[in-house]
């Protein structure tokens, strides 16, 4: 299960493929679509977004990337840039909670919702550029030096709290980022950052 959910007034929503640091596969973010399908009947409260200790969400999952095609990367970060609209125009208050790492697709989610607490060790990051896919870009430029709220242990005080959603240009967030997905080469780009990654990781390991 790479989701689990309590329901209520008020719905936890906890990331749960701890093996892959919370990576969105193509699977969990149909889960979180279908999540918030219900959702969007049930009309709770709130909804709060969390990951666990060590990871919020460590990004798109890379995993199985020898499969991939470019046409199959790019309806993945479509489907994940829906999946943040969705957040952002939600009927309900959005609350996410990041106790662990933030990365790229996974900390778009964190600025997603309208409320955003932030463990003061976690710092949030966005290595899409490296690769040549903007997404989040919109709302990152919109929400500017703003982008962290509070603090895990501030979630109650964040429930109660509901300031005007900021404005946002959702068709410019998803225009940019199908236009930066339409550049040929895209799982070439994506397989040259992994690697890169991993050499660099394989270094410090060794260092």
């Amino acid at each position: 299960m790479t989701v689990s959910v309590e329901r209520g007034d008020v719905w936890t929503v906890t990331l749960n493929r701890p093996a892959r640091a919370n990576a969105l596969s193509a699977n969990l973010v149909e889960t979180l679509h279908a999540v918030l399908d219900q959702a969007d009947r049930a009309r709770p409260e709130a909804l709060v977004l969390r990951g666990n200790p060590r990871h919020f969400a460590a990004g798109f999952d890379l995993g199985g990337l020898e499969v991939e095609t470019d046409a199959s990367l790019t309806l993945r970060f479509l489907r994940i840039g829906l999946l943040l609209e969705r957040l952002l125009a939600a009927p309900y208050v959005t609350v996410a909670v990041a106790e662990g790492a933030a990365v790229g697709a996974g900390a778009d989610l964190v600025l997603a919702c309208d409320h955003r607490l932030v463990d003061p060790r976690v710092s949030l990051r966005f290595p899409g550029s490296a690769f040549g896919v903007a997404l989040g870009a919109v709302r990152r430029a919109e929400l500017g030096d703003a982008q962290v709220t509070g603090r895990p242990s501030d979630l109650a005080f964040a429930l109660r709290s509901t300031p005007p959603r900021p404005s946002h240009d959702g068709d410019a967030e998803l225009a940019t980022l199908a236009r930066s997905l339409a550049a040929p080469g895209l799982r070439d780009r994506i397989a040259a950052y992994a690697a890169a990654r991993t050499a660099a990781r394989l270094t410090q390991e060794r260092a």
